[in-house]
């Protein structure tokens, strides 16, 4: 798509949404919260959209990494930013979903946050060091310790999912965390300090493709690598309905004009050839959402893993 039409595109948007978008974007810059460190599934993702947003809009769209409490700390520097559009930021779905449920302290309202745009949702897979003897699930299973997994909190979707997924499984599990980053979970396996993680396939894949990692499994319906089981093929076919959304959302009560530009940009940047390149590349599913099919989104999220509650308690 020529930037020509890409510009056209959200043009259109404006002129639909209303006169006030002819105010926004101004010359300032648009900033990207990221609620975790450089190198991480967040991060990629949110560096790979910011260019392509960046003509969409005719502004400048920076990525701003602030980790910590288990990707919080970031969605708190959104809530406190002003509703403008100029501040905006990445979400950890549905890890911040379960941290609400079992009354954990965010440090804002997860109900308020303004849902602009859902960009793509990876399914999970399980590695172990490429040296690794574990060559399966079961052998994980088997060991004589609680399984060791590396996270980078107990917020955070991964570890829900492992929580959830090996309690499926029958098989006992010690989540060590503190990682800021995905990156970091990862190389804490390669450093032998936890025997696996349960990561997005997506994320696993360069470590998987220069030979640190290997995976034993994905929670998946259909075999993405040969020779590595789906969840089917671990007899639990129900873990491939586990995933990780990534969701744009800004500050509460930012304008519906606003939410429809953004919104539209971050559809425009998901049908580029570069972030479409990427995914590809990569493994990850784009699954662009607007506005207010992601709030819906949302909402189902919190209701499906309320069925879990006592067993995340």
């Amino acid at each position: 798509m020529s930037k020509f039409l890409i510009k056209g595109a959200v043009a259109v948007a404006m002129l639909a949404a209303g006169p006030a978008l002819a105010e926004f974007p101004l010359e300032d810059k648009v900033t990207l919260v990221v609620p975790y460190s450089a190198g991480g599934g967040f991060d990629t993702i949110a560096r790979i959209f910011a260019p392509a947003v960046e003509v969409a809009l005719g502004t400048t769209v920076v990525p701003d990494n602030i980790p910590g409490a288990s990707g919080t700390r970031g969605g708190q520097a959104v809530s406190r930013a002003d509703a403008d559009g100029y501040t905006i930021g990445i979400y950890n779905i549905p890890g911040l979903n379960v941290a609400e449920i079992l009354g954990r302290e965010l440090g804002f309202d997860l109900s308020s946050v303004t849902w602009i745009a859902n960009l793509a949702q990876s399914k999970y897979g399980i590695a172990v060091v490429a040296d690794s003897p574990i060559q399966t699930v079961q052998d994980l299973c088997n060991l004589d310790h609680s399984i060791k997994l590396s996270d980078t909190g107990t917020n955070s979707t991964s570890s829900i999912t492992a929580v959830i997924a090996f309690n499926i499984m029958g098989c006992s599990i010690v989540n060590v965390t503190g990682y800021s980053g995905s990156n970091d979970t990862m190389i804490a396996v390669m450093r032998g300090e936890v025997d696996a993680t349960l990561k997005p396939i997506s994320s696993l894949a360069k470590y998987i493709e220069s030979g640190d990692l290997r995976l034993i499994a994905t929670l998946t319906e259909e075999t993405v690598v040969e020779g590595v089981q789906n969840a089917a093929d671990l007899g639990y076919p129900e873990l491939a309905q586990f995933g990780l959304s990534r969701v744009i959302g800004g500050p509460a009560d930012m304008p519906a004009e606003i939410v429809a530009t953004l919104s539209a940009a971050f559809q425009i940047a998901a049908a580029s050839e570069e972030v479409m390149a990427w995914a590809e590349s990569t493994g990850t599913e784009l699954n662009w959402l607007n506005a207010e099919d992601t709030t819906a989104m949302m909402a189902e999220i919190s209701e499906f893993y309320l069925q879990y509650e006592d067993l995340l308690k």
